[in-house]
Protein backbone atom coordinates (compact mmCIF):
# COMPACT_ATOMS: atom_id res chain seq x y z
CA UNK A 1 0.00 0.00 0.00
CA UNK A 2 3.09 2.23 0.71
CA UNK A 3 4.55 1.53 -2.69
CA UNK A 4 1.15 2.21 -4.16
CA UNK A 5 0.87 5.97 -2.45
CA UNK A 6 4.45 6.14 -2.97
CA UNK A 7 3.79 5.61 -6.86
CA UNK A 8 0.47 8.29 -7.12
CA UNK A 9 3.20 10.79 -5.21
CA UNK A 10 5.54 10.33 -7.82
CA UNK A 11 3.52 10.48 -10.95
CA UNK A 12 1.78 13.29 -9.76
CA UNK A 13 4.71 15.17 -8.88
CA UNK A 14 5.99 14.42 -12.46
CA UNK A 15 3.02 14.99 -14.17
CA UNK A 16 2.69 19.03 -12.60
CA UNK A 17 6.09 19.57 -12.60
CA UNK A 18 6.74 18.38 -16.29
CA UNK A 19 4.58 20.48 -18.83
CA UNK A 20 5.72 19.70 -22.14
CA UNK A 21 6.39 23.09 -23.75
CA UNK A 22 5.25 22.07 -27.25
CA UNK A 23 1.36 21.62 -25.98
CA UNK A 24 -1.65 23.06 -28.61
CA UNK A 25 -2.76 25.81 -26.32
CA UNK A 26 -0.08 28.09 -23.48
CA UNK A 27 -3.33 27.97 -21.10
CA UNK A 28 -2.72 24.38 -20.08
CA UNK A 29 1.37 25.08 -19.42
CA UNK A 30 0.29 28.45 -17.48
CA UNK A 31 -1.72 27.13 -15.39
CA UNK A 32 0.62 23.70 -14.60
CA UNK A 33 3.32 26.00 -13.94
CA UNK A 34 1.34 28.76 -11.82
CA UNK A 35 0.40 25.22 -10.28
CA UNK A 36 4.28 23.17 -9.30
CA UNK A 37 5.09 21.86 -5.68
CA UNK A 38 7.21 25.21 -5.37
CA UNK A 39 3.88 27.45 -5.22
CA UNK A 40 2.74 25.36 -2.51
CA UNK A 41 4.48 26.36 0.48
CA UNK A 42 4.03 23.89 3.66
CA UNK A 43 3.89 25.59 7.38
CA UNK A 44 4.81 23.42 10.41
CA UNK A 45 4.05 24.50 14.00
CA UNK A 46 7.29 23.43 15.57
CA UNK A 47 6.68 21.95 18.91
CA UNK A 48 4.93 18.50 18.95
CA UNK A 49 4.32 18.83 14.93
CA UNK A 50 7.98 18.22 14.11
CA UNK A 51 9.69 18.07 17.20
CA UNK A 52 8.61 15.91 20.63
CA UNK A 53 9.32 18.37 23.57
CA UNK A 54 7.08 16.38 25.83
CA UNK A 55 10.37 15.09 28.01
CA UNK A 56 11.86 18.16 29.57
CA UNK A 57 15.32 18.71 28.14
CA UNK A 58 15.23 16.35 25.57
CA UNK A 59 14.24 17.10 21.50
CA UNK A 60 13.69 14.53 19.37
CA UNK A 61 11.44 14.07 15.98
CA UNK A 62 7.92 13.50 16.41
CA UNK A 63 7.42 9.82 14.23
CA UNK A 64 7.66 10.31 10.23
CA UNK A 65 8.13 14.07 10.56
CA UNK A 66 11.54 13.77 9.10
CA UNK A 67 10.06 11.23 6.38
CA UNK A 68 7.77 13.96 5.70
CA UNK A 69 9.75 16.68 5.40
CA UNK A 70 12.33 14.91 3.26
CA UNK A 71 9.45 13.91 0.81
CA UNK A 72 8.21 17.24 0.98
CA UNK A 73 11.65 18.86 -0.24
CA UNK A 74 11.97 15.66 -2.77
CA UNK A 75 8.85 17.40 -4.71
CA UNK A 76 10.00 20.61 -4.64
CA UNK A 77 7.59 22.04 -2.17
CA UNK A 78 8.85 24.96 0.55
CA UNK A 79 8.66 24.28 4.17
CA UNK A 80 8.14 26.78 7.00
CA UNK A 81 7.71 27.05 10.74
CA UNK A 82 5.01 29.63 12.58
CA UNK A 83 6.11 28.92 15.81
CA UNK A 84 4.92 30.72 19.53
CA UNK A 85 8.29 32.01 20.98
CA UNK A 86 8.64 35.00 23.24
CA UNK A 87 8.39 37.85 21.53
CA UNK A 88 11.47 38.68 24.19
CA UNK A 89 13.84 36.64 22.17
CA UNK A 90 14.17 39.20 19.72
CA UNK A 91 13.45 42.27 17.49
CA UNK A 92 13.06 40.06 14.23
CA UNK A 93 12.14 37.03 13.14
CA UNK A 94 15.39 36.05 12.07
CA UNK A 95 16.49 37.18 16.17
CA UNK A 96 14.00 34.70 17.73
CA UNK A 97 14.48 32.06 14.92
CA UNK A 98 18.26 32.40 15.49
CA UNK A 99 16.68 31.78 19.59
CA UNK A 100 14.85 29.23 18.76
CA UNK A 101 17.20 27.38 17.06
CA UNK A 102 19.46 27.83 19.85
CA UNK A 103 16.86 26.32 22.31
CA UNK A 104 15.60 23.43 20.20
CA UNK A 105 19.70 22.59 19.54
CA UNK A 106 20.36 22.90 22.95
CA UNK A 107 18.54 19.57 23.58
CA UNK A 108 18.35 17.59 20.52
CA UNK A 109 18.68 14.10 20.89
CA UNK A 110 19.21 12.92 17.87
CA UNK A 111 22.26 11.95 16.07
CA UNK A 112 22.11 13.91 13.26
CA UNK A 113 21.33 17.87 13.71
CA UNK A 114 18.09 19.25 13.18
CA UNK A 115 18.04 20.68 9.17
CA UNK A 116 17.17 24.29 9.75
CA UNK A 117 18.52 24.79 6.67
CA UNK A 118 15.75 23.20 5.07
CA UNK A 119 13.38 26.13 6.14
CA UNK A 120 15.37 29.03 4.41
CA UNK A 121 14.27 32.24 6.01
CA UNK A 122 10.76 30.92 6.32
CA UNK A 123 10.15 30.97 9.70
CA UNK A 124 7.71 33.18 11.47
CA UNK A 125 7.18 33.73 15.39
CA UNK A 126 4.82 36.86 17.20
CA UNK A 127 6.33 40.04 17.28
CA UNK A 128 3.98 40.64 20.62
CA UNK A 129 2.17 38.11 22.87
CA UNK A 130 -1.13 39.45 20.77
CA UNK A 131 0.51 37.97 17.65
CA UNK A 132 1.07 34.45 19.03
CA UNK A 133 -1.47 31.47 17.81
CA UNK A 134 -4.04 30.66 17.49
CA UNK A 135 -4.64 34.54 16.91
CA UNK A 136 -4.39 34.90 13.28
CA UNK A 137 -1.05 37.21 12.98
CA UNK A 138 1.08 34.70 12.02
CA UNK A 139 -1.13 33.22 9.73
CA UNK A 140 -2.22 36.04 7.83
CA UNK A 141 1.98 36.86 7.59
CA UNK A 142 2.23 33.09 6.57
CA UNK A 143 -0.19 33.60 3.63
CA UNK A 144 1.07 36.94 2.71
CA UNK A 145 4.66 35.59 2.36
CA UNK A 146 3.25 32.86 0.13
CA UNK A 147 1.39 35.08 -2.19
CA UNK A 148 0.34 33.88 -4.88
CA UNK A 149 0.92 30.37 -4.24
CA UNK A 150 -1.38 28.80 -1.59
CA UNK A 151 -0.48 27.90 1.67
CA UNK A 152 -0.55 24.30 4.03
CA UNK A 153 -0.38 24.24 7.49
CA UNK A 154 0.41 21.33 9.54
CA UNK A 155 -0.44 20.94 13.49
CA UNK A 156 -1.19 19.36 16.54
CA UNK A 157 -3.54 22.04 17.77
CA UNK A 158 -7.59 21.95 16.73
CA UNK A 159 -7.47 25.79 17.55
CA UNK A 160 -4.74 27.01 15.27
CA UNK A 161 -5.99 24.75 12.18
CA UNK A 162 -9.24 26.41 12.56
CA UNK A 163 -7.74 29.53 12.45
CA UNK A 164 -5.28 28.87 9.84
CA UNK A 165 -8.34 28.00 7.56
CA UNK A 166 -10.06 30.93 8.47
CA UNK A 167 -7.10 33.12 7.26
CA UNK A 168 -7.14 31.04 4.04
CA UNK A 169 -4.15 28.38 4.39
CA UNK A 170 -5.09 25.01 4.29
CA UNK A 171 -5.03 23.42 7.67
CA UNK A 172 -4.46 19.84 9.06
CA UNK A 173 -4.53 18.33 11.64
CA UNK A 174 -1.56 15.96 12.54
CA UNK A 175 -1.47 12.66 14.73
CA UNK A 176 -5.32 11.28 13.69
CA UNK A 177 -6.12 7.97 14.17
CA UNK A 178 -7.71 6.02 10.50
CA UNK A 179 -5.85 8.79 8.40
CA UNK A 180 -1.94 9.81 7.66
CA UNK A 181 -0.02 11.33 10.03
CA UNK A 182 1.20 13.99 7.94
CA UNK A 183 -0.61 16.02 5.08
CA UNK A 184 -0.65 13.71 2.37
CA UNK A 185 2.26 15.03 -0.44
CA UNK A 186 -0.26 14.56 -3.13
CA UNK A 187 -2.44 17.53 -1.99
CA UNK A 188 0.38 19.73 -2.06
CA UNK A 189 0.89 18.77 -5.77
CA UNK A 190 -2.99 18.27 -6.54
CA UNK A 191 -3.16 22.16 -8.72
CA UNK A 192 -6.01 24.66 -7.10
CA UNK A 193 -9.46 23.95 -8.04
Amino acid sequence: MKRIAWLVTALLGASVVFVPATSASAAPVAQAEQHRPTCSVVWFDLGNTLVDTSVPGKTTWMPGALRHLRLLRAVGAPIGVITNVPPEWGATDAERATATKAFINSTWAEAQPFPWDWFGDRFLTPRTKAESKPATALFERARDTAAPCRSFYEGETPGEITVAEQTGLTGYLIGQPNRPAYLPVWRVLVPFS
